[in-house]
């Protein structure tokens, strides 16, 4: 072998470490980007300290059956914005993409101080609406570049960065519950807060959550990126050759291949649009995200009823977001194993059947209620990386970030559905009833799995 063939094969092997350190790199930073999301999962306990606050100081008709529009509106945002989170990412990068997305949810937290002070229409606005418009321009984005960087193991690099945003209430949650609530103040009978130096403590939580967010944020945009063809971070297998200098850049030169599943060519957004395939997905993804934005907002208030610990629901919903982010890998790298179908079908069945038996957790006592909650929030947290990689797969990567946008479109619809149902429901059937509801909207998600083409 020639000297000058050595020399490339070095360059090569050197180029491609560099390549795959950037792989890694991104990641991380949509790791780190996710875990600022994920303050998402922890409404379900922020919600008891805002909802008694305003309760108590500025409208006594504002209660957990109502604040719950503040979650809602949040959801619907994300859906209504997420595709123009896709369409900017191609336009503007990856980086600027999501340092606009994470301002802009850092700034609707800590304008929270100033509004939990007015009307719970101004919280919606900030905390529901500035919130949700930055997690949409936000979220895909990151899922995006570690799929071109690690085409190969889409679902388990989905899990992993998802899984920052499962695991994102794991730190918020304790935050919030140790700086508001350090003596365990027990709520009053009718379930809120009233302590004066507990309720004092509250505006200035925002800002404290609000700084924390944006140095993890940009920390994060600065170490994403996108490599300039689908295959840079590759294992060589045994007895493949390593690529010349030349070989990569003809790669990098090359015309992407389409990885759609569905047809013979990536889809753009107004494409997906007119197939059956992506109303299956919609539908699937709409029926799950109902009862994943009620129990994400109503566990706690739920658990107070017979639990008068509040350390304890904190450390409930701690512990949660672990299950959250560690069920994210799982059910990722189940699909990788199987395919969406087994995987959507089993995660379905067993959210159904958890909802339907929830209410049976008031006879068990604390620890019975703690699992049943660390079950549905492992259960669930599947279908934020199922249903990404099956997007992916079914309709190619070229226009991925945009076609998972219009998939969240389905938040536009069940986040205010779920408030207004709460809404009316909560006091006329109480939460068992309610329970009892959800689980049949799931049940409906997995009759949809059977048809599912084959394949994916």
């Amino acid at each position: 072998m020639s000297i000058v063939r050595i020399r490339q094969f070095r360059m090569a092997d050197c180029l491609l470490s560099k390549m795959c350190s950037k792989g890694i790199a991104a990641v991380i930073g949509g790791i780190l980007i996710h875990l600022t999301l994920g303050n998402l999962y922890s409404f379900g306990n922020m919600m008891t300290y805002m909802a008694s606050y305003m309760h108590v100081r500025v409208d006594s008709s504002i209660d957990y059956g109502n604040f719950i529009w503040v979650n809602s509106i949040t959801t619907a945002a994300q859906g209504c914005f997420m595709v123009f989170g896709g369409l900017l990412e191609k336009k503007i990068g990856p980086k600027i993409t999501c340092f606009v997305g994470c301002s802009l949810l850092s700034a609707g937290i800590m304008l929270t101080h100033y509004t939990i002070e007015v009307s719970l229409f101004a919280v919606t606005m900030t905390y529901g609406l500035l919130s949700g418009l930055g997690i949409s321009l936000s979220y895909v984005t990151p899922l995006a570049c570690g799929m071109k960087w690690y085409p190969d193991r889409k679902g388990f690099i989905n899990g992993m960065i998802v899984a920052g945003f499962g695991l994102g209430a794991l730190g918020s949650t304790n935050f919030q519950t140790m700086y508001l609530n350090p003596d365990n103040l027990p709520p009053e009978k009718d379930g809120y807060f009233k302590d004066p130096d507990l309720l004092n403590r509250v505006p200035g939580v925002f800002i404290a959550l609000g700084v924390i967010f944006l140095v993890m944020q940009y920390l994060g945009c600065l170490l994403l990126s996108k490599p300039r063809s689908d295959h840079h971070c590759w294992q060589q297998q045994e007895g493949e050759s390593l690529l010349v200098p030349s070989e990569i850049e003809n790669i990098e030169e090359s015309v992407p291949v389409s990885t759609a599943f569905v047809t013979d060519n990536d889809l753009q957004p107004m494409e997906i649009i007119r197939n059956k395939t992506f109303y299956l997905f919609w539908l699937i993804y709409f029926f799950n995200t109902i009862a994943i934005g009620y129990i994400n907002a109503m566990y706690k208030s739920f658990g107070l009823t017979f639990i008068s610990d509040d350390h304890f629901l904190a450390v409930i919903g701690s512990l949660a977001a672990i299950f959250n982010a560690v069920g994210r890998v799982c059910w990722g790298k189940l699909m990788d194993k199987t395919s969406f179908r087994i995987a959507m079908r089993l995660l379905a069945l067993l959210f159904a059947i958890l909802f339907a038996t929830l209410p049976l957790t008031r006879f068990m006592g604390k620890g019975g209620f703690a699992i049943w909650v660390w079950m549905i929030f492992f259960t669930f947290s599947g279908t934020f990386v199922l249903m990404p990689t099956v997007i992916e797969k079914a309709f190619g990567s070229q226009y991925y970030s945009a076609n998972y946008g219009l998939l969240f479109t389905s938040q536009t619809v069940s986040g205010p559905l779920v408030a207004a149902l709460n809404h009316l429901m909560l006091n006329a059937v109480g939460y068992t009833g309610c329970f009892l509801s959800i689980s049949a909207v799931v049940s409906l998600s997995f009759i949809l799995t059977f048809i599912v083409p084959n394949g994916l």
